[in-house]
């Protein structure tokens, strides 16, 4: 009996420690049947967002590069993943490194802050995600961060190649939330410079002023030196790359961009009547960025030099005619107009004001020719034309006030010196400025002759008076 007692108590023992092994190896089985379980669902989701996780390769770079490639590809959702992972991962180095600065690193060590650059890349692509999906107020946190704590981060951009300052783009995102008017901030100084026209001419000078602070807080250094490389304007004729393109902004874009940027910021002033506050701006372009070319798509294409633009700005004022720009197309524009509506004065100031900024510039494309330009070619000879056709128009206000000594001279000078001159006509046609001019001095050599005749008439008629005058004062004293 005992031996079975034995035998029972035994087995139960055994059963015992066999169930309690069961046990502890089954907990971990279904713990373990759980994650793949979430891991499956996981995997379910990240093939719905269409994004590979998790991470083959988790160096900063590379999270930054691919939240990077799935912010331009707008999905959002792989953007967050990988620039989430970043900042999780590296955040703490990202801050030591930031404490190591005073400034930002120079180029060759820019390199060497790699934690700090990616770091703050990845919570501006989170800033940029947010900010597309219309959450502003994650937006704006993640672009405050940093600005508030990675502030000497810098993003490298291989297409530049060069680096931009994250805090930099971190602050145009703020500006673009804060501000409903404005358009998405571009990151290339061209394309900031481009919407800054865009608002100047829009009347909209308060966006255009926040476009040209932008391009002139990001882009000044680097201008700076691009003027202190030359001593003269480049060729933009002979300046061309492999291509046959016209490279000179390729080379001096910064130095181009931010002159006309302040030129803008200057126009804007001038155009609300803050003329004081505009010379600053005209006196920077002078003193600091005199080699600016600004590049004009009217009229076939071609460079201005922002400085002289800057110095005709300075120009004193008509206080009773409208400035606008000073173009020398807008002023021989405002011109016809002032003549139409028998506004002599302003047309003797727009004629003028045409003539002596763009003479020279209008005999260089008159020795150019030998004969008149084709139609399609035309407009290549905006000066010669404007120039020629500014003649005109004084010559004819003139002719109406008959002020003919001075109408003539205007006219002969447009055979002289314009020949070449065709006036663009809305109606979709150019006609001969010398043609017009020749027409005009027959008319006033006719009208002088008559006027030679009728001082002739009246000088006979006055010594008759003067001679009958006599004859009866002798009659009278006899």
């Amino acid at each position: 009996m005992k031996k079975v007692i034995i035998a029972v108590l035994v087995f139960l023992v055994i059963g015992g420690l066999a169930w309690l092994y069961l046990k502890k190896e089954k907990e971990p089985l279904v713990e373990k049947e759980v994650e793949v379980t979430e891991k499956k669902e996981e995997e379910r989701k990240i093939e719905e967002g269409k994004f590979v996780w998790p991470p083959k390769d988790l160096s900063s770079v590379a999270l930054t590069c691919k939240a990077w490639e799935y912010l331009n590809e707008k999905n959002y959702e792989g953007a967050l993943a990988y620039s989430n992972e970043c900042i999780t991962l590296y955040e703490d180095e990202a801050l030591n490194q930031q404490s190591q600065l005073t400034d930002f690193a120079p180029k060759e060590l820019a390199f060497d802050y790699w934690a700090l650059n990616d770091v703050a890349t990845c919570y501006y692509i989170r800033g940029k995600v947010y900010q597309e999906q219309g959450g502003k107020e994650e937006a704006l946190e993640a672009y405050k961060t940093i600005i508030d704590k990675l502030g000497f981060a810098q993003c490298y951009d291989p297409e530049g190649p060069r680096f931009w300052k994250v805090a930099e783009g971190a602050k145009n995102g703020i500006i673009e939330i804060t501000n409903d008017e404005i358009e998405k901030i571009p990151d290339t100084s061209w394309e900031i410079t481009v919407l800054g026209w865009k608002s100047l001419n829009g009347g909209k000078y308060n966006i255009a002023e926040i476009y040209t602070n932008r391009c002139i807080e990001l882009f000044e250094d680097e201008a700076l030196k691009q003027e202190a490389s030359l001593f003269d304007f480049p060729d933009t004729e002979a300046d061309e790359d492999n291509n046959g393109t016209l490279d000179v902004h390729e080379k001096y874009w910064a130095l181009n961009d931010v002159g006309t940027c302040y030129f803008i910021l200057g126009k804007a002033l001038v155009e609300q009547g803050k003329e004081e506050e505009a010379m600053k701006y005209f006196e920077i372009i002078i003193n600091k960025f005199p080699h600016t070319q600004c590049y004009d798509p009217n009229f076939g294409g071609f460079f201005w030099k922002v400085a002289e633009g800057a110095k005709k700005e300075m120009r004193p004022r008509h206080p009773r005619c409208e400035r606008g720009d000073m173009r020398s197309e807008t002023l021989t524009v405002k011109a016809w107009k002032a003549k139409d509506g028998k506004n002599y004065e302003c047309v003797e100031y727009y004629t003028t004001e045409c003539i002596e900024i763009y003479s020279k510039e209008a005999e260089k494309q008159q020795a150019s020719l030998t004969d008149f330009a084709p139609k399609e070619k035309a407009f290549d000879y905006w000066a010669l034309n404007d120039v020629g056709t500014c003649y005109f128009i004084r010559g004819e206000a003139y002719m109406n006030q008959k002020m003919w000594d001075k109408a003539e001279k205007d006219f002969q000078t447009i055979l002289d010196k314009y020949s070449y001159a065709q006036c663009w006509d809305p109606k979709g046609w150019f006609w001969k400025v010398a043609v017009g001019a020749r027409s005009r001095l027959n008319k006033i050599r006719v009208e002088k002759e008559m006027l030679a005749k009728e001082k002739e008439a009246k000088e006979k008629e006055g010594k008759e008076t003067e001679s009958e005058g006599e004859t009866e004062a002798e009659i009278e004293t006899q």
